[in-house]
This record gives structure tokens, C-alpha cells and sequence, in this order.
């Protein structure tokens, strides 16, 4: 899980996922504009095919009113010259009744005492028909009306036509002819070749006259409310028609002379019908420019990552410490010219480190020996303060045994200028000098050395022990009365890679306000005592600053004191075995 977050957050990755958002991005709304745009192209070129049947049919339906309507007035025009009498009637009917043919059903005349006429009596007519076309009559001066469709009993589905006969304003009766709807209805819809669109025509009282339905009867039952809603709000043009899981589009035509309204309605898929198979093409399109958007942008995310990469890979290694490797393209872009930017700032850092190498060597170098001269003067002084107390004792039987001491401790420190010897040698030169404090101060405290075998091979900076010693001695136990004082050197190896000394004393111990500065070189040393500037801390600070010059800032001294309790001094630096090494 965590190599995948982290190879989430390389650059290869995430121009991977900027390459193939764009290109997806580009394709797909291309693919999504060209669909909308295909989509509503079909569906406008199928709305306008819509409209231009509708508009034949209403054309058509017109010319057929047209072709109806010029024979009855022609045909009410002689009937009103006539004395309405039965035989009169018949005679004209005779004469005008094929002139309504292909789709007339008869024709007949309605005198106002409600009787027929007609040539043949074969039509039947309910007082209520009777009634509603002599109101009519009497409430418009309109020409032609129109009742039905209803069931007659001999002629099937008719839709009855009528003009009132007037003489004068006075009503005559009324002539009516009796439309087949079956054919009419056939030859309209014929019109329309679509198999998937409905046609209704409305009449007036928002009844269908005709119609050709083509969807189910539990959708035509949801769409004819909807319909009818719309006709009584005398809407016209592209509107919807909704059912539980479809969507139509209906085209709502104007009213004709008669008021008649037709109404066109598809199913919006069979519009999309064509569409559907393009969706497909569609799909299978978008699914390769996605394959071909992976494809492109791993190579290209690959081709501008390689060289990142290898820069990153070659920076780990040199992180490492390998600062000979160089970055090798051979590629003549920007990368190559960043690569060979890259060699040349590691040329000049192995130059710059070189000569810092250097320069730190020397500097090194003389910080060693000016500690080192520091070490000799101060102990010089301290040793012939020894000498001095001893003339005042008047122990001069003791002064060649003094002497001598001296001279196997001086010719041990300045021997052979070798800043390293071995712990042992350092314990050696260090008893020399234990003999010198303990003749100055009478034999006022015991040393005990208490170092394991195998760290007595290990090397140390020379007179490491000794200012740590005087320390002890002249600070800490130096007033205590003869035989008190007590100083144990201890020394053991830690985890076999560090040597651990240790010098502890039962003296007076150091306050804590003095314990916290003598080590830091950014402290000021505090006064000396018997007019010795800085005595107190200049050996403490000289070993552990020699230590860290040395070995490292991980190594030194460390004081652990509890005042009037004693001190604790433990000396830290790694194990060096065989022979030192170099430092002139």
C-alpha cells in the first residue's frame, strides 16, 4: 500500500492522468457535440418530414370539404327554388347524387316537419341529430355543418355534412350528406407512409373525426387527455406528450373553416430510431480513443519521465556519497541541456568539497596544536607549583624523585609528537603525574584505576586523563584532609565499538549555575583561582574540544556532579586498535 501512494505522487503518474484527462476530455466532448449535433439534426429532419405530411393531409382533408361543399350549395340553391314538396326533392336529389362520390353515403333532405327525402330510403336519423342540425340551423348563418362521427344503423361510421335551404331568411329545411369515414379516414392517413406515426383529426367539440393510431391502448389512454388538454387551450406547433416510461412528440396543426384540428404524435425513440445504431458507433468510438488516450499518454508520460527519472536516480546515489557518477543522455533536448547543467554542478561541488577537505585539514591540524601547546604551559605551571611547595617543606631529599617524574612525564607528552597513543601509555604517563599532585598535597587523596585489559590497546589523544585529573584534584578534593580524598579511574568497552572512561571524585562537587557553561565554547570561562586566569574550566573544555576535533561532535566529555557530594566525568571517543595514524 505504500509503494502504491507513493508511486501516486511521482510525476510520471500524474502526467499520465493530465495527458489522458485532456485527450479524453477533447474526444469526449467532441464525440458528445457530434452526437447532440447528429441527434438533433434526425430529429428536426424527422419533425419537418412530420409537419409536411400533416400539411398535405390538411391539405388534402380541405379539398375534400372543398369537393363536398361546392355540390350541396349548388344543389340547396335548387332545392330553394322548388316547392320542397317530396317529389320536387327527389327529382334534384336524382340529379345531383353522384356529385359527392367516392365518399358519400347518400343525400337527403330534412323538411322541418323532420321528414326525409331521398332518393332511396335507406337513411334513418335520431330526433336528436334532427333537433341539433335545425338549431343549427337557427343559431349561425354558417353554410356547412358538421355532426358525427356516429354509428348509423345501415351505414356504418358516418360523419353527416349539412347546409340549411333557405328562401329568403326563411329556413326550408336542411341538406345533409352522410361522409364514409372508413375511406376518408384511409385516404388521409394513407398519406402518411411513417409506421410508427398516429394521426387524430378533432372536430370542433374536441372529438376525434379520424384517426390512425399506432401505439398501444394503454399509452393512447394517457396520451389523449394530454392531447385534448392542449386543444382546449388552443396550443399549436412541437409539444410534448408524456406516458409512465415514454416520451412522444406531437405536432398540433390549426384549425381549419370547419374548426377541425389534426394532431400528429411519434414516440421520440422511433425518432431516435436511427440514432440508436449511431449511439453504438458512438460508444465503440469513444472506447478506442480512451484505449488510444491510455496508450499515448503512458508513452508520452514515459518518454518526459525517463530522463526525471534518471536524474532522481542518479541524485539517491549520489546522496550516497558517490559524487564521481554523471548523467548520460542521448537525447538534444531540454533534458540533455538540464543533465549536462546537472554534471557541472557536481564538477564544482567536488571541487568546492575538495578544497573545503583541505581547508578543514588545516585548520584542524593547527586548532590541534595550538590545544596542544595550551596543554604543555599549563601543566609546566602546575608541576613546579609542586616543585615550589616542596622547597617551602624543605623535602628536598624528595625534589630528585620529583625530577624525575617530571622528565618521564614531559618526555612522554612531547615525545615523538604523536597525537595518539595507547590507553595504556596514557595510564602510564598519568601515574607519573598522580606521584607529582600527590607529593605537592601530601598524600591527601588515594587514586584507584580500575580499567578492563581490553581497552588498555585502544588508542587516545594524549593527556586526555591528566587535566581531567587536576580537576579533581585541585577543585574538588584538594581541601579535604590527608587520606579523604579518594579518585577512581574506571574504563570498559561499550557495545565493542566505543571506549567509556570514567574519573570520579568524592570532592566538593561543581554548583550547577558553573556545570551547565564548562563545556561550551559560547560561554565565557569563569575567574580562576590563585590569580590563574580561566584554571577552572580551560583543561575541561581543552580535552573535550581536542576529543570532538579529533574524533568527531558525537564524542567528548560528559559531567555528571552533585555539589558537596562529588563529580562524575565520563569520556567517550570510537575504538582505534594498531598504529595511529598521520596527524602532523
Amino acid at each position: 500500500m505504500k509503494k502504491l501512494l507513493l508511486s501516486l505522487h511521482k510525476i510520471r503518474f500524474k502526467m499520465f492522468v493530465i495527458i489522458l484527462a485532456c485527450m479524453l476530455t477533447v474526444a469526449l466532448s467532441i464525440s458528445l457535440i457530434a452526437y447532440r449535433y447528429i441527434t438533433d439534426l434526425l430529429t428536426e429532419k424527422q419533425m419537418s418530414q412530420m409537419k409536411s405530411y400533416a400539411d398535405r393531409q390538411f391539405e388534402q382533408l380541405e379539398r375534400i370539404l372543398a369537393d363536398i361543399k361546392a355540390p350541396l350549395g349548388q344543389l340547396a340553391g335548387q332545392l330553394a327554388e322548388t316547392d320542397q314538396s317530396r317529389e320536387a326533392v327527389t327529382r334534384v336529389l336524382r340529379m345531383y347524387q353522384y356529385s359527392v362520390y367516392p365518399f358519400s353515403r347518400g343525400m337527403y333532405f330534412i323538411a322541418p316537419d323532420y321528414s326525409i327525402y331521398e332518393t332511396a330510403q335507406t337513411t334513418t336519423l335520431p330526433d336528436e341529430l334532427k333537433n341539433r342540425l335545425y338549431a343549427g340551423a337557427r343559431s349561425s348563418w354558417t353554410s356547412l355543418q358538421s355532426f358525427g362521427p356516429y354509428q348509423s344503423a345501415n351505414k356504418g361510421l358516418v360523419l353527416t355534412i349539412a347546409v340549411t335551404v333557405y328562401r329568403g331568411t326563411e329556413i326550408q329545411g336542411i341538406l345533409a350528406a352522410d361522409l364514409d369515414l372508413l375511406a376518408i379516414n384511409g385516404l388521409i392517413t394513407g398519406m402518411n407512409p411513417s409506421p410508427a406515426t398516429s394521426t387524430l383529426l378533432f372536430n370542433s367539440g374536441l372529438q376525434p373525426i379520424l384517426s390512425s393510431v399506432k401505439v398501444r391502448q394503454d399509452e393512447y389512454s394517457g396520451l389523449f387527455p394530454q392531447i385534448q388538454s392542449f386543444l382546449r387551450h388552443n396550443e399549436d406547433g412541437l409539444l410534448p406528450l408524456y406516458t409512465d416510461h415514454e416520451e412522444f412528440v406531437a405536432l398540433f396543426g390549426g384549425p381549419n373553416s370547419q374548426g377541425w384540428r389534426l394532431v400528429s404524435f411519434v414516440d421520440k425513440q422511433d425518432i431516435l430510431a436511427p440514432v440508436t445504431q449511431l449511439r453504438y458507433y458512438a460508444i465503440y468510438l469513444t472506447l478506442f480513443f480512451i484505449l488510444l488516450s491510455l496508450m499515448i499518454s503512458f508513452f508520452l508520460a514515459r518518454y518526459i519521465d525517463g530522463p526525471i527519472s534518471g536524474l532522481i536516480l542518479q541524485m539517491r546515489r549520489i546522496q550516497k556519497g558517490n559524487l564521481g557518477l554523471r548523467v548520460q543522455l542521448k537525447r538534444k533536448d531540454e533534458f540533455r541541456t538540464l543533465a549536462d547543467s546537472f554534471n557541472i554542478m557536481l564538477d564544482r561541488i567536488g571541487e568546492l568539497i575538495d578544497d573545503k577537505l583541505r581547508t578543514e585539514k588545516l585548520k584542524k591540524q593547527y586548532e590541534f596544536r595550538a590545544l596542544q601547546a595550551q596543554i604543555n604551559p599549563h601543566f609546566l605551571y602546575n608541576t613546579l607549583n609542586s616543585i615550589n611547595a616542596l622547597v617551602d617543606l624543605k623535602r628536598t631529599d624528595e625534589i630528585a624523585k620529583v625530577l624525575h617524574a617530571l622528565v618521564n612525564l614531559l618526555d612522554y607528552s612531547m615525545g615523538k609528537g604523536e597525537a595518539l597513543t595507547t590507553l595504556e601509555k596514557e595510564l602510564e604517563g598519568l601515574s607519573h603525574y598522580i606521584y607529582l599532585q600527590q607529593i605537592r598535597y601530601q598524600y591527601k587523596f588515594e587514586v584507584s584505576i580500575d580499567v578492563d585489559e581490553d581497552v588498555l590497546d585502544c588508542r587516545i589523544l594524549k593527556l586526555t586523563l591528566q587535566p581531567i585529573l587536576e580537576n579533581a584534584i585541585f577543585h574538588g578534593i584538594r581541601g579535604k584532609r590527608r587520606g579523604e580524598g579518594l579518585i577512581t579511574v574506571r574504563g570498559r568497552l561499550l557495545q565493542s565499538r566505543l571506549v567509556q572512561l570514567e574519573v570520579e571524585d568524592n570532592g566538593t562537587g561543581i554548583a550547577p549555575d558553573r556545570l551547565s557553561g564548562l563545556l561550551d565554547p559560547s560561554a565565557p570561562p569563569p575567574g580562576g583561582a590563585e590569580g590563574i586566569p580561566h584554571y577552572s574550566s580551560m583543561g575541561l573544555r581543552n580535552v573535550h574540544e581536542r576529543l570532538q576535533l579529533h574524533f568527531g561532535e558525537a564524542y567528548g566529555l560528559k559531567i555528571t556532579s552533585t555539589e558537596g557530594a562529588g563529580t562524575i566525568i565520563s569520556i567517550t571517543f570510537p575504538v582505534v586498535r594498531g598504529e595511529p595514524a598521520d596527524e602532523q
